[in-house]
C-alpha cells in the first residue's frame, strides 16, 4: 500500500515537472497555469495526542500545487489541486500518509440582475485533524469529505437581492467502527432577503433548513434557522456583518426531546493599511457533535488574525482562535452519558521570506490545547521550516 502511495506521488511530480516545463517554454500561453512546490520540515512534540507519555517525531512534507484560471466572460472557473505526501518518524504503526485536496469554484453571470456560483470541495486524508465546516481536532482513521455549495443571485428590484443557496456535505470514515458512529450527510437550503439601506449599509432577513443523516440514524436530527442580519461598510478598510436568530432542532431518536436556542455569528475586517489586515470575528450555534454518544453541541468560538508585511519580502501572519463546546446528557445516546465541556485553544504563527521571485522561505508555529469532560486532554506544539518554489 506504502509503495502504492509513493509511486503515485512519483507520478503526479512527473507530470507536474513536465506542465511546469511547458508553462516556461511557452511563456504567456499559459498564464491560466499556475504550479508551485513546498517542501517542509516539521517538529512534533505530541504526535498521539495524549496527556502524558507523549511522543515526539520529526515529519518530511512535500504539497504540490496545480491551479487553473480561466475567465470566459461570462464565466469563471478556478481549479485548485494540492496532492501532499508526509514522513513520519517514531510514528506507529503507518509513517506515511497521503493527502489530496481538491477546490472547484464556477461563477456564471446570466445578466446583470442574475448569477450563479458554484463551489466544491473535495479531501481524502490519512489520519485528520481539521475538517473545514468545523474543528475537528482528534484523530480518527482516513476519511474522505465533500461539500457542494450553490448560490442563485437575483436583483429583484434597484436595491433588493434574493440569494437562493444549497449544500451537501458527506463525511465518510475508512474503519468499520468509526464510520458506524460518525458518517454523515447533510443537506442544507435556504433563501437569503437583502435590502441595501445606502451604500454602506445592507439588512437581511434569512431561513434555512438543515437535514443531518448519520450511518447511525438515530443520531440524526433536522434544524429550522430563522434570522436577520446587517452588514455595514464603513470605507473601503472596513466591512463588519452580524447576524442572529433562532434554531430549532429536532432529532431523530423519539426520546430525545426538541431543542430551540439563539444562533448569532459577527465577523469585522478592518484594512488598517495596504500593508496590515486585522480580522475578528465569532459565533454560537448548536452543531453536530465531534463526541460520540452525543447527538448535538452548543458551540460558541471566536477567532482573531492578523498579517502584516514588514517590508517588500518579509511578512507576519498569526491567528488565534478559543472553542468551547457544551455537551448535554439529556442529548446523548446513551442514559448512563453525564454530560460536560470541551475547551479548545489554538495558535498559529508563520512568517515568510520572499528570497526572489520564485523562491520563498516560511517558518511556522502552531498551538493546540484541549481540556476535556469528556476525553483526554492534551497540548501540542508544531514547528516547522518550509521551502516554496513558484514553478
Amino acid at each position: 500500500m506504502k509503495k502504492i502511495r509513493i509511486i503515485s506521488l512519483c507520478l503526479v511530480s512527473a507530470v507536474v515537472t513536465q506542465m511546469s516545463l511547458v508553462a516556461a517554454e511557452t511563456g504567456g500561453v499559459l498564464d491560466w497555469l499556475t504550479v508551485a512546490n513546498r517542501l517542509r520540515l516539521e517538529y512534533d512534540d505530541n504526535i498521539y495526542q495524549r496527556e502524558t507519555d507523549k511522543v515526539d517525531s520529526f515529519k518530511i512534507l512535500n504539497e504540490i500545487n496545480l491551479g487553473v484560471t480561466l475567465d470566459l466572460e461570462p464565466t469563471f472557473i478556478t481549479l485548485r489541486y494540492r496532492p501532499s505526501f508526509a514522513w513520519w518518524s517514531d510514528r506507529e504503526p503507518d509513517g506515511t500518509d497521503l493527502h489530496h485536496d481538491l477546490d472547484l469554484v464556477i461563477n456564471h453571470r446570466f445578466s446583470p440582475r442574475a448569477a450563479i456560483g458554484i463551489k466544491n470541495t473535495f479531501r481524502i486524508a490519512e489520519q485528520p485533524e481539521e475538517i473545514d465546516r468545523g474543528v475537528t481536532i482528534r484523530e480518527k482513521d482516513d476519511y474522505l469529505y465533500n461539500v457542494t455549495d450553490a448560490n442563485l443571485d437575483l436583483q429583484v428590484l434597484p436595491r433588493t437581492y434574493v440569494v437562493i443557496g444549497g449544500r451537501y456535505t458527506i463525511l465518510e470514515y475508512d474503519r468499520d467502527d468509526v464510520a458506524a458512529t460518525d458518517n454523515y450527510d447533510i443537506w442544507a437550503a435556504g433563501v437569503t432577503l437583502r435590502q441595501k439601506l445606502s451604500d454602506f449599509t445592507t439588512v437581511m432577513a434569512e431561513y434555512r433548513r438543515e437535514e443531518i443523516s448519520y450511518d447511525l440514524s438515530k443520531r440524526g436530527s433536522d434544524s429550522d434557522f430563522y434570522g436577520v442580519g446587517i452588514e455595514h461598510t464603513a470605507s473601503k478598510s472596513f466591512v463588519g456583518t452580524l447576524r442572529a436568530g433562532q434554531q430549532d432542532k429536532k432529532f431523530k431518536d423519539a426520546s430525545l426531546g426538541d431543542e430551540t436556542e439563539p444562533y448569532a455569528d459577527a465577523t469585522i475586517t478592518y484594512i488598517h493599511s495596504p500593508r496590515t489586515r486585522l480580522s475578528l470575528g465569532g459565533g454560537y450555534s448548536m452543531y453536530e457533535a465531534d463526541v460520540f454518544p452525543y447527538v448535538s453541541q452548543n458551540r460558541t468560538i471566536v477567532f482573531g488574525s492578523v498579517a502584516h508585511d514588514l517590508t517588500a519580502k518579509l511578512s507576519l501572519y498569526g491567528t488565534l482562535s478559543y472553542q468551547l463546546s457544551e455537551y448535554d446528557a439529556d442529548q446523548a445516546l446513551d442514559a448512563a452519558s453525564v454530560g460536560g465541556d470541551e475547551e479548545i485553544s489554538q495558535a498559529a504563527l508563520r512568517v515568510a521570506y520572499r528570497l526572489d521571485a520564485r523562491n520563498s522561505l516560511e517558518l511556522n508555529y502552531q498551538y493546540i490545547d484541549v481540556s476535556s469532560d469528556l476525553r483526554e486532554d492534551f497540548d501540542r506544539n508544531r514547528v516547522s521550516l518550509g521551502w516554496r518554489l513558484d514553478l
